[in-house]
């Protein structure tokens, strides 16, 4: 599965993007990232599925857009 990178986590990472194995669940696809990029256990993100962000233990189906959105601010 692709995964989508925003912000500090591009820089990180050192990617926009990365490839994954597929997870069933946005839990296990947290624990999966923090093992192949443990840079990660450094920054606070959120898993996003579909546009919609994840505080719970959402299903991944195939063919949905996952992202790592870092805090952020606007103004």
């Amino acid at each position: 599965m692709k995964v989508l990178l925003f912000g500090v986590l591009i820089d990180a990472i050192g990617e926009k993007t990365i490839e994954m194995d597929t997870s069933p669940d946005a839990n296990s696809l947290k624990e999966n990232l923090m093992l192949k990029h443990p840079i990660l256990r450094s920054y606070n993100f959120v898993i996003a599925i579909n546009k919609q962000i994840d505080y719970s233990d959402m299903t991944i189906n195939e063919g949905d857009e996952i992202a790592l959105l870092p805090p952020f601010a606007g103004g």
